[in-house]
């Protein structure tokens, strides 16, 4: 890890004071209607600007939150025993694990050699007595994928010492992936990287269709984030890209990180750094990829695999992660040192549902809600590209939002509805 443990708790428990430290005095420079150039931004706020609406929950009755917690995250945890060669004392932690979602009270991991305990006590502490439905559902999954590895034994020597319980799942999603084309462009990339993000395997399983209608994008700033990218060109700026699922959408976010390598541009990846949501991208998933696209019959994707490669080699890549990604911790609650490694990049591009949910705290905002009514605090430009698979999306107008609910009942869950939203600062 990037980060030791206690030195990463101790800056989750300073982070507020010390992100009201001034920052540093940049140029301001300003293109295509307001956007920031990464010669300077604007001064960023370092916390949420607004009192937020409440989360959502589990105990929201009739809600896809509700369903997650009472049907679909026991089965998750179920399914872990069916894929795995599992220890009788890892089996029988499995099957408690999933017969106490979703009545029993919350508590903090019991894995001791595991070097992210002291942060997931922190992170229980304000919950314990409640139930899964009771506390914050973002909260709920989170601890919920963390516990499975307590189960499993992943920090704890022995048969079950780092191997991650989602394995196959992330193994068929790979081998069952076909290239219909490569993108052209870096418009096309754009949308590539935003449609593979429908393969997501804690909703649908490796082999099931994960796209059961036409998809609709409900808000598309490609022509803005193209111009902001050619700005980013010029500058030979850093651009960070904060990875999802693998399979299909790593794939495709190989694809357009090899457009923007190819533009000049330096790549910072951000993975998890422990398994989690089933099909989330650890560093060995991403380098595990590239070497799959490296040795693909087809020439034209070894070609990208190999550039990957050598990106990777000379530093052009960086991978990187970080235990903020598997808390549960909402946007504006981002620890210090990791808020400014990330202001230093010219553009954060922020994958999937879960990245989306937690920029905005998973919390119950209107629809029609504008972006920077909440994101002022995030410390650099950030690209959102999401399919919507829970019940939360921002920057949508109500005749919008109105017209897709009499098209699709189940818009904001069915991963058949898009957005390609920039925020610029």
């Amino acid at each position: 890890m990037l980060i030791s443990t206690w030195g990463y708790a101790l800056d989750l428990l300073f982070s507020v004071l010390l992100a009201a430290l001034p920052p540093k005095e940049q140029k301001k420079k300003f293109f295509g209607g307001g956007c920031a150039t990464p010669a300077g931004r604007r001064n960023i706020m370092t916390h949420l600007p607004v009192t937020p609406p409440p989360p959502l929950r589990g105990a929201d009755i009739g809600s896809f939150a509700h369903d997650t917690v009472v049907r679909r995250m026991p089965a998750t945890v179920r399914r872990v025993l069916h894929e795995n060669s599992l220890s009788p004392e890892a089996t029988q932690a499995v099957l408690a694990l999933a017969e106490e979602i979703p009545h029993a009270p919350i508590r903090a991991p019991h894995d001791h050699s595991a070097p992210d305990l002291a942060l997931w006590e922190a992170y229980c502490a304000p919950y314990l007595g409640q139930n899964w439905l009771e506390v914050p559902w973002f909260f709920a999954e989170t601890a919920m994928y963390r516990r499975i590895l307590e189960a499993t034994g992943y920090f704890k020597p022995g048969s079950g010492f780092y191997v991650d319980p989602y394995a196959l799942q992330k193994r068929l999603a790979l081998e069952e992936f076909s290239f219909a084309s490569l993108p052209g462009d870096l418009a096309a990339a754009l949308a590539a990287s935003l449609w593979g993000n429908q393969a997501d395997l804690s909703l649908w399983p490796a082999g099931e269709n994960a796209t059961p209608g036409a998809t609709h994008i409900l808000a598309d700033d490609t022509p803005q984030v193209v111009a902001y990218l050619t700005e980013l060109i010029r500058h030979d700026a850093r651009v960070d890209l904060i990875l999802d699922n693998v399979g299909s959408e790593l794939v495709h976010d190989l694809l357009l990180a090899d457009h923007l390598l190819r533009h000049g541009l330096h790549l910072v990846m951000h993975a998890k750094p422990h398994p989690t949501f089933v099909s989330d991208a650890l560093v060995v998933d991403v380098q595990n990829t590239v070497g799959w696209l490296s040795q693909h019959q087809h020439a034209q994707v070894a070609a990208v695999g190999n550039h990957l490669l050598a990106a990777l080699a000379d530093g052009r890549i960086e991978l990187r992660d970080d235990w903020y990604w598997t808390s549960p911790l909402p946007g504006w609650e981002m620890p210090a040192a990791l808020r400014a490694d990330l202001s230093q990049s010219g553009l954060l591009i922020s994958k999937g549902d879960a990245n989306y949910r937690r920029w905005f705290g998973d919390c119950h905002w209107p629809t029609h809600t504008p972006l920077q009514h909440v994101l002022s605090y995030v410390p650099a430009p950030l690209l959102l590209l999401r399919t919507c698979k829970s019940e939360i999306v921002l920057g949508i107008e109500p005749e919008h939002s109105h017209a897709v609910a009499q098209q699709d009942a189940e818009w904001m869950t069915s991963g058949r509805w898009g957005v390609i939203q920039l925020w610029a600062g």
